[in-house]
Order: C-alpha cells, then sequence, then structure tokens
C-alpha cells in the first residue's frame, strides 16, 4: 500500500485519472486481505462447533453437571436363543392331575367310607352315642364310616385318661370286654388315624390352661408309641345353655380352652375338627335342635348327621389331595 502511494506523489496524473487509480488500487488492497484469509475457515451457520464441558460442580452427595443428560449405559439383551442360534424351549407344565369332585349326597352314601377302614375313635359318653347311631346305620345296609372302630366310655376325662397312658392305674378306654390305654388300642386296631373327642367333662376341674396341658401330654404318648400315627382331635363339644349355668358359670372357661386347643393342633400339625360351630349358637351354647332330650352336650340324631358328615369330609378332603381313593382301598382290600 505504501509502495501506490508513494507512486501517485511522483506520477504526473491528471487529478481525475489520479481519483481511478487510486480506487483501483484499494480494489486490489481488499482481493489480497480476502486472499490471505481464506486459510482461515469460519464456520457456517449450519455447523456445529466444539464444546467444552463444564466442570463438575459438587454440593454435599449430591452432583451438578452443566451438561444434564448423563452417559446411558447399555443394558444387556435378554437371551432368547442357545450359543448356537436355536431358540430356548420353554416346557410345557404339566397339568395338575384332578379327580371327580364327591358331591354331599354321593359323601352321606359313604362313597368314600372304605376311608375309615384303619381308623379309631376314641372319647366319652358323647363318642359312646355315636357309636350307637352308626351301629344302627350299620345294620340297615348304610356304609357308615366303613369299618371304623369307635370306642366311647361314659364319664371319661382327660385326668383319667391320662393316669392310664403313664401306667399309673389301668387303661380307661374300654375295648370290647377290657379296659387298656390308648395307645393300645391304636395297637390293637393297626389304626393308622386316631380320633380323639374328649375335654367337656374336665372344664369343671380344670382351668383351660391345664386342660390344654394334659391333653398334649396324652397324644404326645401315644405318639411317641406310633411315630406314624395321624391326629385328628375335635373341638370341644358346646353345653346346653341351661346345663352349662349350673355346672360352668363361667363359660369363657370353655371358650379359652376350644380357642387353646385349635392352636395346640395347628402348632403340633394335628388335624382340627371343629364341630362346635356347625351346632352352637352365637354365644357358643348348643343348639335346642341338635340337643338330645337331656339337654346337657348329648346330641340327637340330627346333630349326628352332622358330626358324620364332619367325619367323612375329612376323607375328602385327603381324595382331593390324591392322598387316597377309593379304588386304591379296593385294591388293598
Amino acid at each position: 500500500m505504501c509502495v501506490i502511494m508513494h507512486i501517485m506523489k511522483r506520477s504526473a496524473i491528471i487529478p481525475l485519472k489520479r481519483s481511478l487509480f487510486v480506487i483501483l488500487c484499494l480494489l486490489l488492497c481488499l482481493s489480497c486481505m480476502s486472499t490471505q484469509t481464506a486459510d482461515d475457515p469460519v464456520p457456517s451457520a449450519g455447523q456445529a462447533t466444539e464444546t467444552v464441558s463444564a466442570p463438575t460442580e459438587t454440593i454435599g452427595k449430591v452432583v451438578h453437571e452443566t451438561n444434564s443428560e448423563a452417559p446411558k449405559t447399555a443394558l444387556p439383551e435378554p437371551e432368547t436363543s442357545e450359543p448356537n442360534g436355536t431358540p430356548t424351549e420353554i416346557p410345557t407344565p404339566e397339568p395338575t392331575p384332578t379327580v371327580p369332585p364327591v358331591s354331599d349326597e354321593q359323601l352321606d352314601e359313604g362313597y368314600l367310607d372304605a376311608w375309615f377302614d384303619d381308623s379309631v375313635l376314641i372319647g366319652d359318653s358323647l363318642v359312646a352315642g355315636l357309636d350307637m347311631y352308626v351301629t344302627k346305620e350299620r345294620s340297615s345296609g348304610s356304609l357308615c364310616l366303613g369299618n371304623m372302630n369307635i370306642f366311647g366310655v361314659s364319664a371319661l376325662t382327660l385326668k383319667r385318661t391320662l393316669a392310664g397312658e403313664r401306667k399309673e392305674t389301668a387303661g380307661q378306654v374300654m375295648f370290647y370286654s377290657r379296659y387298656t390305654t390308648v395307645s393300645d388300642v391304636v395297637e390293637q386296631t393297626h389304626a393308622k388315624r386316631l380320633f380323639l373327642q374328649l375335654g367337656v367333662n374336665d372344664l369343671k376341674w380344670y382351668s383351660a390352661e391345664e386342660l390344654i396341658d394334659v391333653y398334649d401330654e396324652i397324644i404326645s404318648i401315644v405318639k411317641a408309641d406310633h411315630p406314624d400315627l395321624r391326629i385328628y382331635v375335635h373341638s370341644l363339644m358346646p353345653m346346653f345353655k341351661d346345663y352349662a349355668v349350673s355346672v360352668l358359670p363361667d363359660y369363657e372357661t370353655y371358650k379359652t380352652a376350644s380357642k387353646k386347643l385349635r392352636t395346640l393342633c395347628e402348632q403340633k400339625g394335628y388335624t382340627y375338627l371343629e364341630l362346635a360351630d356347625l351346632i352352637c349358637d352365637e354365644d357358643g351354647y348348643l343348639k335346642y335342635e341338635y340337643s338330645a332330650s337331656d339337654c346337657t352336650v348329648h346330641l340327637n340324631s340330627r346333630g349326628k348327621v352332622i358330626w358324620v358328615r364332619l367325619l367323612r369330609s375329612c376323607a375328602r378332603d385327603e381324595y382331593y389331595a390324591g392322598i387316597w381313593s377309593p379304588e386304591e382301598a379296593a385294591n388293598n382290600g
């Protein structure tokens, strides 16, 4: 540029021509400057620029970053095929075996009564009454409870029963023509299942806790002699209200003992048969419609029908569970 200005001062060009020459020189200079800056390209409007990440600030345990989008970790894809590329075959579960349902009518007709052939029921006068009912039904051709052995002793108590099991006294269970122990009856009948209906005669002498302790000890002694024996315990029989007032003024003892007996069975793995709820009123007393004429704790025929159906329901439960079937019983017989 300095060279051009020097030429202009020394030349003898007329003013007009000098002006044109100046303009031409300026254009030439601009062209040179444009050529010099072409080596440093300026990013276009559509071209992204490189950004520098800001340093991370840490406040306590919370991390704040300028770039809010955190890097994402790719999750592994679930395996849908074996290493060789063949699809994994999902096994089809086998269907749960089912058995034909047994209606209440079939149950009452004795369809499952062969289940009781290797069972024994032991108890007090309530059981003695049931024994008379079952014997009558069998004499008329019914299959009532199959060949179940039933032994009921009038006024039998847990206390007397325990004394016999402990060998402190003679056995208290009438086994045909002689008295013996519960354990001996199980041995003589080759029973696989033991049903017990005891306790209501002890409420006048025992507290609820003492009654349950005695019941537990009796069963423990029998189980020690017969480890594979299955135990079924009836609920305590409810009393007719007028009778309860005279012999057990505090009826809460009965209710407490009943709850504790259920708990004992749950803890020890015994089957608890809730007969009381089927024949008592809302206050826990025996309903008049199921009471025998003495209006105490004994049942009439209607009550015994309910009792037999409750027992038969045990057979139906095992039948539905696939543990036992009438066909197997027939083959074994």
